[in-house]
């Protein structure tokens, strides 16, 4: 048996150990200090709930569930179809001065595949900026316009309805993007949210609110390097967009669409040469403080950090 033989060997047998005869402690809620590792091997013994399983459980379909089919059921109608076809022009401004158009997005040449085998999450950064139009061309496929239809009311007429790079349940688009534009050529280093239809850009925040943005990140500079990164991503939710229609059910279609839209913004990035990264390291009531979002009907619900891989 050669040497590395030997060493594999015994990192299966402490993994095995590690894996099989940790032992389980039913005073555990006696325990002042609980790791995550200690809470989920004493499940079935400790008294403490478990938020992400009662999520779970508390968002399963059920047959015969008339007060969700009634709530679905409610939005084949003339007003909800009105609704639709509106989303996306309440990322509005009344002045003129926050708004930024955008310039048509640099095209994405790297192949669909090329991109997927390319893509490795990248954390440090040199400070280069973004070019507007390569930012143009990220949030565009991020969740930007792709088309409409016009769908007919039983009323008499018709309403547009827009369609969107990612997909969302309902059509209801619960989440809105936002950017800081830490380094992006031409763009004042402010808080911007992306206005898909148009397309452009409207300034809901300034550079003091990007700076108290970055001090919601619980990550060093030598893990992501903030300070040399050209965009920063904000995935703004408001689930009762969705919930309304899908109950508590919604949220997981929150959390799908998010994810959707950071693969996205990943992929777009990867094919014009940028690097990126998604980052849950953060805290949210102080990111949704510098966002001024209540944390409820409007919260953070995910980033991404982009710039030019060093």
């Amino acid at each position: 048996m050669n040497d590395g033989t030997k060493h594999r060997r015994d990192w299966l047998n402490a993994i095995i150990f590690a894996n099989s005869y940790k032992s389980w402690d039913t005073s555990v809620s006696a325990t002042g200090l609980r790791t995550h590792d200690l809470r989920y091997r004493t499940l079935s013994h400790a008294n403490h709930g478990s938020v992400a399983e009662a999520f779970l459980v508390n968002t399963r379909l059920q047959r015969g569930d008339w007060e969700s089919e009634s709530s679905i059921a409610a939005y084949f109608s003339d007003q909800t179809i009105l609704m639709l076809s509106m989303r996306g022009r309440d990322a509005g401004s009344e002045c003129n001065e926050n708004i930024v158009p955008l310039p048509p997005p640099v095209k994405l040449s790297m192949e669909l595949g090329e991109a997927i085998l390319r893509r490795r999450s990248k954390r440090l950064y040199t400070g280069d900026a973004l070019p507007l139009n390569y930012l143009s061309a990220i949030l565009r496929a991020a969740g930007g316009n792709t088309g409409s239809c016009k769908a007919d009311l039983i009323s008499g007429g018709s309403a547009t309805l827009h369609f969107r790079t990612t997909a969302s349940a309902g059509g209801l688009y619960p989440i809105d993007i936002h950017v800081a534009a830490v380094n992006v050529e031409g763009l004042a280093p402010h808080l911007y949210q992306y206005g898909p239809l148009e397309p452009r850009l409207i300034r809901v925040g300034g550079e003091a609110d990007v700076r108290n943005a970055f001090k919601g990140f619980v990550v060093s500079d030598d893990m992501i390097s903030l300070s040399r990164a050209s965009a920063i991503f904000f995935l703004v939710a408001q689930p009762w967009r969705v919930m309304r229609k899908y109950g508590a059910r919604g949220m997981r279609f929150v959390l799908m669409e998010a994810g959707a839209i950071a693969q996205n913004i990943n992929l777009a990035t990867v094919a014009l040469g940028f690097g990126s990264v998604e980052c849950a390291s953060t805290v949210d009531e102080e990111i949704n403080e510098a966002l001024h979002l209540d944390g409820t009907l409007r919260a953070i619900m995910h980033t991404v950090v982009v710039g030019y891989p060093g």
